[in-house]
């Protein structure tokens, strides 16, 4: 059997199909397009190169009547969305279906730009686009709008032209052309041509843009050895979505298990930490091979089971990991946050290990707590990440586990430590230029009851919105004042909207109602006042004494907030920052 050649229609209506509908085994690993980085630009040159005829690689898709479980592709794909649940047992014997085996992210990227929205947007083209003339290589002429939007009349919706009939053609042009009304004879030519292109190619059945390999074997273990040896067409397929494939042959709820949970931490952590299933696997790895490695190879049929097992037994400590301690001690909303999440690892280790033996985070003592806190600011900014520091934290935590048998033991901080003081890799104490280089987790762990307010940059990048409590940019800005300000002494982790009003005003001026914006209009700051930590000094009545002179003087300003903002680190977290050299 060879290649056979099918058009984006034809492909697409078999999606989900109710008559030998094309479907998603079980063992496939989720859709990754959506949540890579710039995936629309992505998208659109899909789209782009179906439209010029380039190929993009063949599907394989598996005919059988084996009780194979498989479940749906997404319609409105969010990427926060719940993703596609497995079908109902009862339809796994269903003998027309067809399984994919290669293709699913190009074919689920088109299912839902062509039927439905992606990310609550849909994909348009417009059709003034000229491609023969001088333009960025990036462009392409398709982009994305919000769902729903009002878009210029050359902005052709792609969902909407997917519905249309071949032989509505001609009447589609006329409508489009009167829409447009008073074009030149070049824009209306090129008009015609981009959309007679995209009609060739996405309504039309003639053009066969695409092409599928049918397998012909009955045999499930000879199709799972073709996709393990799969690796074409879009992102290669990684160690742990091989891993997941075979554990997913006796357990084909697995991932979906763990995709749930990864939905419930991130509506945990206040909509925003993305602990993925990915980085639940390899939790799970640690647990059953002790390594964070994950290597497909090394795991024997006989231990899936136990990658099962142990998911059960993890299930309860890893919510309250994310709860009680990422969430209900730091307010932590966003994996970005953290520098290194795979440090994060070991101390999840230590609540499945106190979790088994029946306590809970309400069980662990302040002090405990503070040794808790001490291994996870430590192994954040000391950069405590290597594998083999993970690997042995874990064996240090489940041998202390072990000896004190049934009792609560405390985190085995001190013996962490001397691992790492053994190898000589890493350092145990903090320095303090380590600890300002990492301004979003230093800003978070100095104000752990705010939670930050991301917004998206030009860039679509989300950033947390954090203030510079004396601007970077006033117009008498010195070079001392310039490197004096632009550091976390003088930062504040702020609302999105309190950060736009304050913008670029001597915050005495803010805080005292007497800054005026470019409208000569007075900017009411005194109220927000409170949502800054660190202010200083107080009055008799413990309000913020603004008629100090310090408010005056910037630099000593910054340097006094330092010393009350290390100051904090030591009472709170019983660390003392080693200062850098020239600080007094």
């Amino acid at each position: 059997m060879s290649y056979l050649s099918i058009s984006v229609k034809e492909a697409i209506n078999k999606l989900n199909g109710a008559v030998n509908g094309w479907f998603l085994p079980a063992i496939q690993r989720p859709y990754v397009w959506g949540s890579r980085y710039e995936n629309e630009m992505y998208i659109c040159k899909l789209f782009d190169s179906i439209m010029r005829g380039y190929p993009i690689g063949g599907l394989i898709v598996w005919n059988t009547e084996e009780e194979i479980p498989y479940r749906e592709f997404i319609t409105d794909y969010h990427q926060f969305g719940n993703g596609s649940k497995l079908t109902e047992k009862g339809l796994w014997k269903r003998n027309d279906k067809w399984l994919v085996y290669d293709g699913q992210q190009r074919l689920q990227t088109l299912f839902s730009c062509l039927r439905y929205t992606f990310n609550e947007k849909i994909l348009v083209f417009n059709l003034l686009f000229n491609k023969t003339k001088d333009r960025d290589p990036d462009e392409t002429g398709f982009f994305f709008v919000e769902k729903n939007s009002v878009i210029e009349w050359n902005y052709l919706r792609l969902n909407e032209l997917f519905i249309k009939k071949s032989d509505e053609n001609k009447k589609h042009e006329r409508e489009l052309l009167k829409k447009a009304g008073g074009l030149s004879e070049s824009d209306e030519e090129l008009v015609c041509k981009n959309l007679g292109q995209l009609l060739k190619i996405f309504v039309e059945t003639d053009k066969k843009s695409l092409s599928y390999f049918p397998i012909t074997t009955s045999d499930e273990s000879e199709v799972n050895e073709i996709f393990e040896r799969l690796n074409s067409g879009g992102i290669s397929l990684s160690l742990s979505d091989l891993l997941f494939s075979k554990i997913k042959e006796p357990f084909p709820f697995f991932e979906e298990n763990l995709q749930t949970a990864s939905k419930d931490i991130y509506n945990k952590t206040g909509k925003g930490f993305s602990f993925n299933a990915y980085n639940i696997l390899q939790l799970i790895n640690l647990l059953v091979k002790g390594q964070v490695r994950v290597d497909p190879k090394k795991v024997k049929q006989v231990e899936l089971s136990l990658f099962n097992e142990k998911w059960k037994q993890l299930e309860k400590p890893l919510e309250a990991f994310f709860t009680d301690y990422i969430w209900g001690q730091f307010k932590i909303n966003n994996a970005a946050i953290i520098p290194r999440n795979i440090t994060l690892l070991p101390i999840i280790v230590y609540f499945y290990e106190i979790y088994s033996k029946g306590y809970s985070f309400k069980n662990i003592t302040k002090s405990n707590l503070d040794i808790i806190n001490k291994y996870f600011i430590k192994s954040q900014i000391n950069d405590w990440s290597l594998q083999s520091f993970i690997d042995n934290f874990a064996i240090i935590i489940n041998t202390e586990s072990a000896t004190a048998g049934k009792e609560l033991f405390e985190f085995p901080l001190s013996q962490i430590e001397a691992k790492v003081n053994e190898q000589k890799k890493r350092q145990t104490d903090i320095y303090e230029e380590s600890f300002v280089d990492y301004s979003w987790f230093a800003l978070k762990v100095l104000t752990p009851n705010r939670i930050y307010q991301f917004e998206p940059d030009i860039h679509g990048r989300f950033n947390p919105e954090i203030d510079h409590i004396f601007p970077r940019n006033p117009k008498d800005k010195t070079m001392v004042y310039a490197n004096a300000v632009d550091i976390i002494w003088n930062m504040q982790p702020t609302k999105g909207d309190i950060n736009g009003y304050k913008t670029n005003h001597h915050p005495k001026l803010f805080f005292t109602d007497k800054a005026v914006n470019a409208n000569g209009e007075i900017i009411h700051g005194s109220k927000y006042i409170h949502e800054y930590d660190f202010l200083f000094p107080k009055t008799s009545e413990n309000t913020i004494d603004l008629i100090n002179n310090i408010w005056n003087t910037p630099i000593d300003f910054i340097k006094f907030r330092r010393t009350l903002m290390i100051n904090y680190l030591k009472d709170t977290y019983g660390i003392t920052l080693i200062e850098k050299k020239g600080v007094n």
